[in-house]
């Protein structure tokens, strides 16, 4: 008798440990396989994906409550199993009734190696001395749809855990790299993916989000899924990716037979500069027409306005033509309006980084928006 009450004294120790070993990562769910297709006309440009603060935390919270009870009563069973079948009774019965414990995510915060996170443990309400535990969890690519989160706990911490933890399945396009930004204004994770450009296609509205990260439980065949709607994200195109788009949107149908060809896509001052050659017909070129054009939004989805045109001919008469403004316009935004395959919705979009992403390049596209994290 006096060992079974020692080792049940012991379970105020144990328990907040196995807890936060079972606690310590919340994606740790998120271990379902990803289908990656590309259709042979799509291309793809480099964008980053940055994850503010505001919406990780409450993810993290959200994905801890759903595991506290299946963590305790893991824990509990596994130590009354090791009592004398005899006991085995009175014991979960005493455990169930003083044993409430809860974990609450105390801070989450960007740091240059990953995100440190510190989580509290009660092991009932009102708990005057409740376990806090830090520890450091890291992120790295295993391959191009796998992400590698592990932990390591911090100076003057227990070393509760130490290693891998679990891998998180990216269900859209193919990773590139993953890094925590703790000096990017709101921004506290990037992630640098390659993302399926489709202008112009039909969208399905019913796919997950760029940012949506795979944060999703996969159990035996059936998808939980934790919907967090209108979470704020920001999707930053590179300048190098702008240049590239150009070749995805195909040809600009100008009316008249006239046909916009060969479009490229740069940034100047701040706007989108898009430079095409103007043909009749399909193939005699009359001459070059560069069109400034401001980004923005509508209906949640990337447009652009145009403000001049400009036009080239035989390489040596320049002279505004804002003739073609509103077709440019519309056949571009046609083109745009689904280049993203509808999977984030753009709230704003802008030429340059800002408080809220600091850290972008002055030339990028950032869209400041909404997705859904699951």
């Amino acid at each position: 008798m006096k060992q079974t009450i020692y080792r049940l004294s012991c379970w105020g120790v144990l328990l907040p440990a196995l807890l936060l070993i079972q606690l310590v990562m919340p994606l740790s769910a998120t271990t379902h396989a990803a289908t990656h297709t590309k259709s042979a006309s799509t291309s793809s440009i480099n964008a980053i994906v940055y994850l503010p603060m505001g919406a990780l935390q409450p993810l993290f919270q959200q994905q801890i409550n759903q595991q506290v009870p299946t963590a305790v009563n893991g824990a509990i069973s596994s130590m009354v199993n090791k009592l004398p079948t005899g006991d085995r009774g009175w014991a979960t019965q005493m455990a169930s009734a003083l044993l409430q414990p809860s974990a609450t995510l105390v801070s989450l915060k960007p740091q240059q190696e990953g995100l440190a996170a510190t989580i509290r443990i009660s092991l009932y309400p009102g708990d005057p001395s409740p376990t806090d535990a830090s520890m450091l969890v890291t992120m790295s690519v295993k391959d191009s749809t796998t992400v590698q989160v592990s932990a390591q706990s911090l100076p003057g911490n227990p070393t509760l855990v130490n290693g891998p933890l679990t891998t998180i399945q990216v269900p859209l396009g193919q990773l590139n790299g993953i890094n925590a930004t703790p000096s990017c204004g709101d921004a506290a994770l990037a992630v640098h993916v390659q993302i399926p450009m489709s202008p112009g296609a039909q969208a399905s509205t019913q796919g997950q989000s760029p940012t949506t990260m795979a944060m999703s439980t996969m159990q035996e065949g059936t998808m939980i899924r934790t919907a967090q709607a209108s979470t704020p994200a920001y999707v930053e195109i590179p300048s190098s990716s702008l240049s590239s788009m150009g070749s995805s949107i195909g040809t600009l149908s100008l009316g008249s037979n006239l046909t916009a060809r060969n479009i490229q896509v740069s940034v100047q001052g701040g706007h989108l500069v898009v430079t095409s050659d103007i043909t009749l017909g399909a193939s005699l070129v009359l001459g070059k027409a560069s069109s400034t054009m401001q980004p923005l939004a509508s209906q949640g989805k990337l447009t652009v306005q145009v403000l001049k045109t400009t036009m080239t001919v035989f390489s040596l008469f320049t002279f505004p033509d804002n003739t073609y403004n509103q077709q440019i316009e519309q056949s571009l935004n046609t083109k745009l309006s689904n280049a993203l395959g509808g999977k984030f919705y753009v709230n704003s979009a802008a030429i340059g980084s800002n408080n809220s992403v600091s850290c972008a390049a002055t030339n990028s596209l950032i869209l400041t928006g909404t997705t859904n994290l699951g």
